[in-house]
């Protein structure tokens, strides 16, 4: 790897890191308002580790958040050319990111069903979540280019 694909990567987990912490303070929200019940990075451990405890799933779903979190990061932070990076491409990575999970792999997995059939509520507090997240990435990488 170059130093400048080196570089992009560790922009990435840094913006990632922020977005991620971002879009869960929405989830956070969310579950004390009850618009949401369980989170999806607990329904995905669910999925596949169903038999752990609570207090064990919390710790893993919160890890493995963070970690697709700032794996997808990386991946804008590379794939897109540094002064195409900002709010608005981030927003519309934040939304392709909501579409791949909520309308792709998480129903073929069978861990949810597609948005267009599931719960209004999540579908909205799911996608208005990744909107910050994409949000909070692009204006990450855009303020590391002008600092």
């Amino acid at each position: 790897m170059n130093n400048t694909v080196l570089a992009n990567v560790a922009r990435g987990i840094g913006a990632g890191l922020a977005a991620t912490a971002a879009m869960s303070a929405v989830l956070g929200i969310a579950y004390k308002v009850k618009t949401i019940d369980r989170q999806p990075p607990q329904l995905i451990v669910d999925a596949f580790l169903p038999d752990i405890p609570e207090r064990e799933n919390r710790v893993l779903a919160a890890v493995a958040h963070f970690g697709y979190g700032t794996a997808a990061s990386i991946g804008y932070a590379v794939a897109l050319p540094r002064i195409m990076q900002g709010v608005t491409t981030g927003t519309g990575y934040g939304a392709l990111v909501w579409l791949v999970g909520y309308e792709g792999w998480l129903p073929l997995m069978g861990i949810l069903p597609p948005a267009h059939r599931d719960d209004r509520r999540r579908v909205g507090t799911m996608f208005a979540a990744h909107i910050v997240f994409g949000s909070v990435l692009g204006f990450a990488l855009r303020r590391r280019l002008t600092t």
